[in-house]
């Protein structure tokens, strides 16, 4: 079965952050996904970065998001970082972008939206990417 197939969602750093600031939307949609049935991922780049940017009292509740049976972590490896590289390719913002490029690859490769609260910036990295814009 390809990942298309199945559901879920990609979380981009805004989205964590929300996360572990327990904003509604954000919470509705993991909730609506995981009692679904289907995928939350959170690309580890994006989990180091929400991390970075999560206050050190509220990193228990990142824990819990990357622990939940229906999250997935997939890290950046020699394959995701040359999908990531071709997106940005060109590009003289590219190391700035990463985050954003390893979140909108993840996406796309599943077909799946990105909760986000930059879908410009995703759209201009892959015009193809699917995004739910955070309220």
């Amino acid at each position: 079965m390809s990942p298309a197939a199945l559901g879920g969602v990609v979380f981009d750093t805004a989205a964590v952050v929300g996360w572990t600031r327990r904003l509604p939307y954000v919470h509705a949609v993991a909730w609506a996904t995981a009692d679904a049935g289907n995928t939350i991922v959170v690309p580890a780049a994006v989990a180091a970065a929400g991390q970075a940017l999560v206050r050190p009292d509220r990193l228990d509740i990142l824990a819990v998001l990357l622990s939940l049976p229906h999250t997935v972590v997939p890290g950046l490896d020699v394959g995701g970082a040359s999908r990531v590289a071709a997106m940005l390719s060109g590009r003289v913002d590219a190391d700035a972008l990463v985050v954003a490029g390893h979140a909108a690859g993840e996406a796309v490769a599943r077909n799946w939206p990105c909760l986000t609260a930059r879908p410009d910036m995703l759209r201009r990295i892959d015009h193809t990417v699917l995004v739910d814009p955070l309220p």
